[in-house]
């Protein structure tokens, strides 16, 4: 096998198959745990016994990323809400499933370009065998367009990958359920459901490709950012086509050494992203992994650019949810609790008949979660704010502070499952919050909030 066809030669992309494979893995892992079981009993070594779970974790997480395709998706989906639905330490496994897929063979990516584009339009590239990044449905390779020399990606989706999602959904639950991994009591049905149609949503390439240009428009006239440009004529529903544009991750070394300001400039180009996505274009880009935000450095140091990537999983908002979640955020930003709980009853994330301590705690979560969208105040720690008396994301530990109320007890028993549109929204801010925390930066939101809101 030559250099260039290293990596998977296929994907078990028949249910019967896949569905075999996971209830092998069901089975393996519950062997495996039995195993540890007996050997606790016979030993008091902690330490030990948790090293041991650990690794039967971890050979149960590096078994599911061979199989590709959904079934890494809804892991990577169910390490997202872990704290909901599974232990930390597997939660935390799961994580790992986005970076430690392998490629696929350059032979069976190139017959799937050659089955999508067809043999004239593919001789109009020149594609690197190599991929440029993998992940659980499809990699990425760099391309020049010889016509014109200009560079770019191609996103090439697995083949097969898009008829396997629902037998996965069935077998996944099974293979959880069978491991002891998911507790049977938890009323989960509905998210998995809701997790299987953004997957069928996001294995539509076309439909990516019409909402990065939806992006790209909306952000044109703003050089603070950078959407890369599709090229409809090399796109398909598996094949998406774009510029490719250099750039830095954000945790690289160059973008940690820029100056202070810069990286505050930075992070308030990410959060007024999300803010325009929730109160201007009703569209939000569920997904908030740092790998779907890059930046370009300018070499004169005169601005830096954000970056998007990714726009598999944006995500339509109702209006009348996207008014009332708006509404709901600007009452947090305001303080006012009582509007905040009636929003948030209307939206069914709270009930009124739930006890007042209840109602209030969860407004308490909501005040925090606008703590950094308020001019400092004297409700804001002292621990999240600089010398200068500025919010500091990095320092404010804020997602753990959130993270921690909502795990309250007299909470959790009312809201052990949030309701999906709620946790969408919530999963994409803290993860803004996060990635600017990321970045270093300290900045007061509220400049960034009125300007998306064009508030007094």
């Amino acid at each position: 096998m030559s250099k260039k066809d290293e990596g998977l030669s296929r994907l078990k992309t028949g249910g019967f198959s896949r569905r075999l494979e996971l209830s092998k893995l069901g089975l393996k892992f519950g062997s495996r745990a039995i195993g540890q079981k007996l050997r606790e009993q016979f030993s008091d070594n902690d330490e030990a016994h948790q090293q041991r779970r650990q690794q039967n974790i971890d050979w149960l997480i590096a078994e599911l990323g061979k199989l590709k395709g959904s079934v890494v998706k809804i892991g990577q989906v169910m390490a997202t809400y872990g704290d909901f639905v599974l232990p930390p330490e597997v939660a935390d496994a799961l994580h790992r499933l986005e970076d430690d897929t392998p490629p696929m063979a350059w032979s069976v990516i190139q017959k799937q370009l050659h089955c999508e584009l067809g043999a004239e339009r593919l001789a109009e590239l020149d594609i690197d065998p190599t991929p440029l990044a993998a992940a659980s449905l499809g990699q990425v390779h760099r391309a020049t367009l010889k016509k014109t020399g200009a560079e770019l990606c191609i996103k090439v989706q697995y083949p097969g990958v898009d008829t396997t999602i629902d037998a996965d959904f069935g077998a996944v639950l099974t293979l959880l359920k069978l491991s002891r991994l998911l507790e049977s009591t938890r009323n989960i049905d509905a998210w998995f459901e809701d997790v299987r149609e953004l997957l069928h949503k996001e294995v539509d390439y076309e439909q990516e490709r019409r909402d990065m240009d939806f992006v790209a428009q909306k952000l044109a006239a703003d050089s603070r950012y950078i959407v890369p440009q599709s090229y409809p004529e090399y796109c398909t529903r598996r094949i998406l086509t774009m510029s490719y544009e250099a750039s830095e991750a954000v945790a690289s070394d160059a973008v940690q050494a820029l100056s202070q300001s810069r990286r505050n400039a930075l992070g308030r180009s990410i959060l007024g992203v999300f803010l325009n996505e929730v109160f201007c274009w009703k569209r939000l880009q569920t997904d908030p992994n740092f790998g779907n935000f890059r930046v370009r450095v300018d070499p004169q140091g005169e601005q830096d650019q954000l970056l998007l990537l990714d726009f598999g999983a944006m995500r339509m908002l109702s209006e009348p949810f996207a008014t009332e979640f708006g509404e709901m955020l600007l009452a947090a930003y305001r303080k006012d609790r009582i509007v905040f709980l009636e929003r948030a009853i209307s939206l069914e994330f709270m009930k009124s008949h739930f006890p007042d301590s209840v109602l209030q705690n969860f407004a308490d979560i909501g005040m925090d979660i606008a703590e950094p969208l308020r001019g400092v105040d004297d409700s804001v720690p002292s621990s999240a704010t600089n010398s200068d008396g500025v919010y500091h994301w990095r320092q404010s530990n804020l997602p753990k502070r959130i993270a921690k109320q909502a795990m309250a007890a007299s909470l959790s028993l009312y809201f052990a499952l949030p309701p999906k549109d709620f946790l969408y929204v919530m999963r994409k801010l803290l993860g803004v919050y996060a990635l600017i925390a990321q970045l270093d930066a300290q900045f007061d939101g509220e400049p960034v909030l009125k300007a998306v809101c064009q508030l007094d």
